[in-house]
């Protein structure tokens, strides 16, 4: 029986959960040792790391590439969402980069080398670009609400 299998699981699961529960604290104490208290969400991105570990456990590959689809879509948005105190578009410019990734997996994945695999990077694609347009919606109405004066500091 091997036994280290097992423990180098356990191991591996005990050095993410570590990661997602310690990094959110030390970057906000970091960046507020700095004055800058907008960035107070940001340690939250490390919660994507243990995602990712999840999906890619899923042994379907249908299944894996949606939501690696989804998953890559959130993590934009929380990361342009994040980054528009330092330019209002760059959650647009993460978006069309986005895009432009999901495109490319569709466009290397024909349906002529496997049509479940096509169907699953075309359902991908096509969720992106939902997603993307309510980030768009989404970043306008933030938009919106920061250019009336009741919101002004």
């Amino acid at each position: 029986m091997n036994i280290k299998k097992p423990l180098k699981k356990i191991a591996f699961h005990v050095l993410i959960i570590f990661i997602v529960i310690i990094i959110p604290p030390i970057v906000y104490d970091y960046m507020a040792s700095y004055q800058y208290y907008d960035f107070a969400l940001i340690g939250g991105i490390s919660y994507f790391i243990y995602a990712f570990y999840l999906v890619f456990e899923i042994k379907n590959q249908r299944v894996k590439i949606i939501l690696l689809g989804i998953l890559y879509s959130i993590m934009t948005l929380c990361i342009g969402t994040s980054l528009m105190f330092i330019n209002d578009y760059s959650i647009l410019i993460l978006l069309t980069i986005n895009l432009i990734i999901q495109y490319f997996l569709l466009a290397k994945n024909p349906k002529s080398i496997d049509p479940t695999i096509g169907k699953s990077y075309l359902i991908s694609f096509v969720i992106t670009i939902i997603l993307s347009l309510f980030g768009v919606c989404f970043w306008s109405l933030m938009l919106a609400a920061g250019g009336m004066p009741s919101n002004h500091y």
